[in-house]
C-alpha cells in the first residue's frame, strides 16, 4: 500500500485498512446489501458487519461537527 501511495504521490499513513474501510464505506453508501458487504469483507457473521458499517455514521457526524468549530 505504501508503494502504491508513493508512487500515487498520496501523503500519509497508507494501510491496508483505509482500503478495506474505503471498499465497505463505498458499497454501504451504494446501497449494498449488507450480506453482500460481509461476505465481501469476509465476517463470519451479519453482526460484526453492522457493527464495522455503523462506525462510518459516528465517523460522519464527527466531521460535520467539526465543522461548526
Amino acid at each position: 500500500m505504501r508503494k502504491i501511495a508513493k508512487k500515487l504521490e498520496i501523503s500519509g499513513n497508507v494501510l491496508t485498512y483505509s482500503a478495506r474501510h474505503s471498499f465497505a464505506t463505498i458499497l454501504k453508501k451504494s446501497n449494498a446489501p449488507l450480506s453482500f458487504i460481509q461476505n465481501a469483507l469476509g465476517h463470519r457473521t451479519l453482526t460484526t458487519t453492522q457493527l464495522y458499517t455503523d462506525s462510518f455514521e459516528d465517523e460522519q457526524v464527527h466531521g460535520y461537527l467539526q465543522a461548526l468549530i
